[in-house]
């Protein structure tokens, strides 16, 4: 009986971590291997919240932008927890596929989660910024980067990206009050 047990014990009979696994591939750079780890976790209901954003980042590496953000979605609607990091990711996900305010949002909100580090929230800082930009909001972008280039006035690229959008978003025009219509600013 004690012979068996051995067996037993020493065959891999146990249950396979395969939110583990697919971890340990991902960090060797195996991404496809690594995602057919993370889908059976998923298939097994396995630990959903961290198999799913496991799905996220093999499609991130692999540059599948759409899978990745319905990945990390599904990963937030499944319990995982949420950080500056993966908002950052689905801030990413949505520039690249077009969805500029969107990535706006997660940029945005994003910030507001203790587990960001001081690099971290400037990048986000920075993309929210050019998602503004690329939904055409040059007045928000100019706004938030003015902010941004107080608080890190050693960026020389944002100064030079304010200098720019200046030229979009040069400021409110002066209105009269009773007609509503542009004054020349005598």
């Amino acid at each position: 009986m004690l012979a068996l047990f051995m067996i037993l014990l020493f065959c891999g009979c146990k249950k396979e971590d395969k939110v583990a696994d697919g971890a340990a591939l991902l960090g060797q750079g195996q991404y496809t291997e690594a995602q057919e780890k993370f889908q059976e976790a998923v298939d097994e209901g396995e630990n959903l919240g961290e198999a799913y954003r496991g799905i996220g980042l093999c499609l991130w590496e692999q540059e599948d932008y759409e899978g990745a953000a319905v990945s990390f979605g599904a990963a937030l609607d499944n319990g995982a927890e949420e950080t500056a990091t993966i908002y950052n990711l689905l801030g990413i996900c949505e520039m690249k596929l077009g969805r500029a305010e969107r990535a706006a949002y997660y940029f945005g909100n994003g910030r507001v989660f203790p587990d960001a580090e001081m690099e971290l929230l400037k990048e986000m800082a920075f993309n929210e910024i050019a998602a503004y930009e690329e939904m055409g909001d040059y007045l928000t972008a100019r706004d938030k980067l003015e902010e941004y280039v107080q608080k890190y006035p050693d960026d020389a690229r944002a100064a030079k990206e304010l200098d720019f959008l200046k030229t979009q978003a040069p400021g409110e025009p002066d209105t009269d009050a009773d007609s509503g219509a542009q004054t020349s600013g005598e």
